[in-house]
């Protein structure tokens, strides 16, 4: 299944408008800080690492891991995102983070060159998530990690707008056989976080957010 030209085109005009206050939601600085955490403690991060975080946006987790890595590439489809990311890093004088506008399947990517790759919130909005895997395996040098997560399966509540998503979370470890098909071992799944948000019922609805690890053969 591939995404048609009318889905991505409305999928970028949706993060172009909200792109100048993504990182003003307190929820989403959260949710980047525990990703990043969680990466930490699953992955052997080491200070000569090329990672790639794929589905970037204004880079939180990349920013997040920066200091535990050599150098980051922000991959991202929207150009919005990735301006709002660009003028951060110009902000915080940061030389060692790479912008690169990409749409998968599109773009050319680049072959055995990274350690590491890393995406937070990005797979439910891609709609053939094992095409894409087996489009990054071959970006990863033969021992490279990849460390994704997302929603756990959720009752499609999670999104007022569903433009652009394409799953209602993920099953954790469907993922981890998507890895496997991919080309990856040693799979891991976790719990990374837990979102809370209040219910129309006056209740607080929970959405896990796990985080799935691999290592590329």
């Amino acid at each position: 299944m591939h995404m048609n030209k009318h889905a991505m085109e409305q999928n970028q005009a949706r993060f172009a408008r909200v792109a100048a206050e993504w990182d003003a939601n307190p929820g989403r600085v959260a949710l980047a800080r525990a990703v990043a955490d969680a990466i930490r403690n699953a992955v052997p991060l080491r200070p000569d690492m090329n990672a790639m975080d794929f589905g970037a946006g204004t880079g939180l987790v990349t920013l997040g891991l920066l200091p535990y890595v050599d150098r980051l590439t922000a991959v991202d489809a929207s150009n919005e995102m990735l301006r709002v990311l660009d003028e951060k890093l110009k902000a915080l004088k940061v030389g060692n983070v790479h912008t690169m506008l990409c749409e998968i399947g599109k773009t050319a990517l680049p072959v055995a060159e990274f350690d590491l790759i890393v995406s937070s919130m990005v797979l439910h909005h891609i709609p053939d998530v094992p095409e894409t895997l087996h489009r990054l395996r071959p970006c990863l040098r033969p021992g490279g990690w990849i460390a994704l997560a997302d929603l756990d399966s959720e009752d499609g509540t999670f999104h007022s707008d569903s433009t652009g998503v394409y799953h209602h979370g993920l099953d954790r470890e469907g993922v981890c056989r998507w890895l496997q098909d991919a080309g990856f071992t040693e799979t891991t799944a976790r719990e990374a976080h837990r979102i809370v948000r209040p219910s129309a019922d006056g209740q607080t609805h929970e959405y896990p957010v796990f985080l799935v690890t691999g290592r590329a053969r």
